[in-house]
């Protein structure tokens, strides 16, 4: 569904070619063909629309356009049925004002629809070709003077209405920059993001909003522009501000979504032009006209004298370079040992940047926390973040170090933190062992740890996981094949400090991997989580479905950022529910796993049978689910895969 400026059009090429061949062998032509009828076999099926466009152009204030339209087989595609065109100039910087950035103007938009109205001249070739001739003069707009120096644009959004013979099409965008007299690619350009850079986390941008109608990140910024939309929805401020307040780490550093890239030649734009409007949708606490947290600016004019293009990418770059050269200073390295009396003594050494223990004394000073939780059975966590209902007891939170303090209980031994756990419900199987997540936050300035003071900044680092089993045996560890963490490191950036603030942060690198992938190499699993996110879920004992297996599927869905499986995972290990028991749905109560997973996302409604009838229990006592876990026959039909979760066993 991506916008293609380039293909390659074998098919009709050959045919033309041959048409060539037969001319020049001498002998009658024949009668003439009727004129646009096909040059070859049009598309079977269609998973992506390809647009060329071969000539774009304005006349006396009319614009047009000729396409082709291919498939993914770079097949014609004939019969497209609905489209809708629009137009727009681009206002170069400065034009407008010194220090002002370039800006779309929008003129309009015409829908035609082949089976009903169409405003302009629409003519489908029947060979892929195609062109549109629009109705409105861009002289004629009331609001917009229509300028031939400037650059324009005509967009197209391709529905996916049905082909005449029922072919399937995708929504699709395409457009084109050109000059109005000649059609030759102008001297400018504004696309400073690419599609690219959204789908990272988006996977697919057209998910995000309008029903799929858009896909490509420059229909955004030519609609979402002054005087086509509400002040404040301006694409420049409205893309800040709504990324802002998800609090992503990666949107730390400007370069998560300004990256260079050939489909964004423009992508420095956000260093070296800056402007009231822009960097007011993320600092949103000043008020630049009224000089409130900044100098008083009532124009952009000055913004650049001050804050040149280094120094901004510096300053805005910076943060995130001065906490990886942190977060690179440490490690940890952890040890956790079971003993006869049930207790489980944990071990913490702290690592230099060449992985070498040190002596902890030498940086306590500088530790702002230094937090473990402990938890009993990798699979199926036992202890509750409160006191579970089966085994009464909620999991073991200790800080080692606070402040720059050593805590109660804890010793140094041979310059190693050590602390010995209360009692833990040790039991056969999963529950012979414990694991404790380890999070580490130093205080810091710049790239420097310092020693804490009241006011600290902080940085936190790698996170360690520790296993350890009271029979000796080898500790049996939660799988870690269904999440690949570099997904979430897409979204979240590779310095994403995890609950910082509540917890100490957890920054996941290969620091807490214990298994590897076919290639070798280290996997970052998110299983630490579950020492707090547990069966019984968390703080609220599950009326915010707390429990990892539904915690990231609710979080996601209410910011509205993931929409596909595949976004965040590689494999679903169905063979994990074999080890579940039920989970926390509401207070104090219990879902069947299988069903309290799957709901997390879906409405129990939009599954479309009884759950009860799946054996399923839903909101019951804990004893009740419980019993129930292992009597769910959602697998006797279903078979989920991440690219098609909605699989059945036909």
């Amino acid at each position: 569904m991506m916008n293609a400026q380039t293909t390659k059009i074998a098919l009709l090429l050959a045919a033309s070619a041959v048409t060539m061949a037969l001319t020049g062998c001498g002998g009658s032509d024949g009668n003439d063909g009727n004129p646009g009828e096909p040059g070859g076999e049009p598309a079977p099926a269609i998973q992506t629309l390809n647009f060329t466009f071969d000539k774009s152009v304005v006349t006396n204030g009319v614009p047009s356009v000729e396409f082709t339209v291919t498939n993914e087989d770079d097949l014609p595609v004939v019969g497209l049925q609905k489209m809708r065109f629009a137009a727009a100039q681009l206002i170069p910087q400065g034009a407008t004002g010194a220090g002002n950035a370039s800006q779309w103007q929008y003129f309009g938009d015409e829908t035609c629809d082949v089976a009903a109205t169409c405003p302009g001249t629409f003519i489908d070739q029947k060979n892929g070709h195609y062109s549109y001739t629009f109705n409105m003069n861009l002289t004629a707009n009331a609001k917009i003077t229509y300028n031939d120096q400037l650059a324009q644009r005509v967009l197209i959004r391709a529905y996916n209405t049905p082909l005449p013979d029922g072919t399937q099409v995708p929504n699709s965008n395409a457009f084109v920059d050109f000059t109005a007299d000649t059609g030759a690619a102008p001297t400018y350009s504004r696309k400073i993001v690419a599609t690219e850079s959204c789908n990272t986390c988006h996977q697919d941008l057209a998910n995000v909003k309008h029903g799929g109608a858009y896909s490509d990140v420059n229909y955004c910024a030519t609609c979402h522009t002054a005087g086509k939309v509400g002040l404040g929805k301006e694409f420049n401020v409205l893309v800040h501000a709504k990324h802002k307040d998800l609090t992503l780490g990666s949107l730390e550093s400007c370069q998560s979504c300004h990256a260079a890239n050939d489909a964004a030649p423009d992508w420095g734009n956000w260093s070296r032009i800056p402007t009231a409007a822009t960097c007011g949708s993320c600092h949103s606490t000043v008020d630049f006209a009224a000089g409130k947290g900044h100098s008083q600016q009532l124009d952009n004019s000055n913004c650049i004298a001050c804050h040149n293009s280094d120094w901004t990418a510096e300053l805005h770059t910076g943060k995130t370079a001065d906490k990886k050269a942190v977060i690179a200073q440490l490690g940890m390295q952890a040890t956790l040992v079971g003993q006869t009396d049930d207790t489980a003594v944990l071990t913490v050494s702290i690592l230099d940047k060449d992985g070498k223990a040190i002596n902890a004394a030498t940086v306590q000073d500088k530790i702002k926390r230094l937090e473990t939780v402990t938890n009993v059975g990798p699979n199926f966590p036992i202890m509750g973040y409160n006191k579970s209902p089966g085994s009464g007891a909620a999991k073991i939170a200790k800080d080692l170090v606070k402040d720059g303090a050593l805590q109660a209980g804890v010793t140094l031994v041979d310059g190693k933190l050590v602390f010995t756990t209360p009692a833990l419900p040790f039991g056969a199987g999963d529950t012979d062992t414990a694991f404790t997540f380890i999070g580490l936050e130093m205080c810091s300035t710049g790239t420097s740890l310092t020693a804490c003071t009241v006011d600290s900044a902080t940085t936190s680092m790698k996170a360690e996981l520790a296993f350890g089993t009271k029979s000796g045996n080898a500790p049996s560890m939660r799988h870690v094949n269904s999440v690949n963490f570099s997904t979430c490191q897409g979204c979240h950036s590779d310095t994403f400090e995890i609950h910082k603030g509540h917890h100490s942060g957890f920054v996941m690198t290969e620091q807490v991997s214990h298994a590897k992938d076919a290639n070798g190499k280290a996997i970052v699993g998110v299983d630490g989580c579950v020492a707090c996110h547990t069966p019984d879920g968390t703080y609220a004992s599950g009326a915010n479905k707390g429990a990892f297996e539904m915690k990231l599927h609710v979080i996601h869905g209410e910011q509205g950022v993931i929409k596909e499986c595949t976004q965040c995972h590689n494999d679903f290990n169905l063979d994990a529910f074999k080890v579940k028991g039920a989970l926390a749905t509401s207070a104090g109560k219990y879902t069947t796993p299988i069903t309290a997973t799957c709901t997390s996302c879906h409405t129990p409604e939009s599954i479309g049978h009884g759950l009860e009838n799946m054996g399923a229990i839903v909101n019951g006592d804990y004893v009740q689910a419980n019993q129930a876990a292992q009597s769910e026959t959602c697998f006797y039909c279903h078979k989920p895969t991440p690219t098609d979760h909605t699989q059945v066993k036909m």
